[in-house]
């Protein structure tokens, strides 16, 4: 998706050819700098992308620890679920700690196109979905951890 010539996502591998060319026609290939800040808590949510080469740390403020960091994501993540929310805000603030390759997803576009081709936008969700779920899980350990470090023995 973003010219390489090992395909960093396999989760996309279950994809038919033609929704993978359709799926790439709605990317756009992005960099970010080390420090910069992707996207912040609490705002808007219009995109996702799909992880080439970098580093990306999720954060979040929690009152009387500060800001922590949720996640560190890398090449071959999926970063920006909060789209998929009926009211779409970013859950996290997310900032490039080294440089970061992506391929950015249009979701508008996607979603414009259910009504007209249901088939891809259901494969690419399905796609996606397996990510999202084991990044809840990945999100949900790490919570519970920092929970459990906070409080005083």
């Amino acid at each position: 998706m973003t010219g390489r010539h090992t395909d960093p996502f396999p989760f996309l591998h279950g994809l038919e050819q033609e929704h993978r060319i359709a799926l790439a026609e709605l990317t756009t290939p992005v960099r970010f700098a080390a420090g910069d800040r992707i996207f912040q808590e609490n705002h808007p949510a219009r995109h996702l992308w799909l992880l080439d080469t970098g580093t990306v740390d999720l954060t979040t403020a929690i009152p009387g620890r500060g800001t922590v960091t949720v996640e560190t994501l890398h090449g071959g993540d999926v970063l920006g679920w909060s789209w998929l929310n009926p009211r779409p805000v970013w859950q996290f603030t997310a900032m490039a700690t080294s440089v970061t390759d992506a391929a950015e997803l249009d979701v508008t576009t996607l979603e414009q196109r259910v009504s007209d081709e249901p088939t891809f936008v259901y494969a690419v969700t399905r796609a996606l979905s397996g990510v999202l779920i084991a990044r809840l899980q990945s999100s949900r350990a790490r919570l519970l951890d920092l929970y459990a470090n906070s409080r005083e023995p």
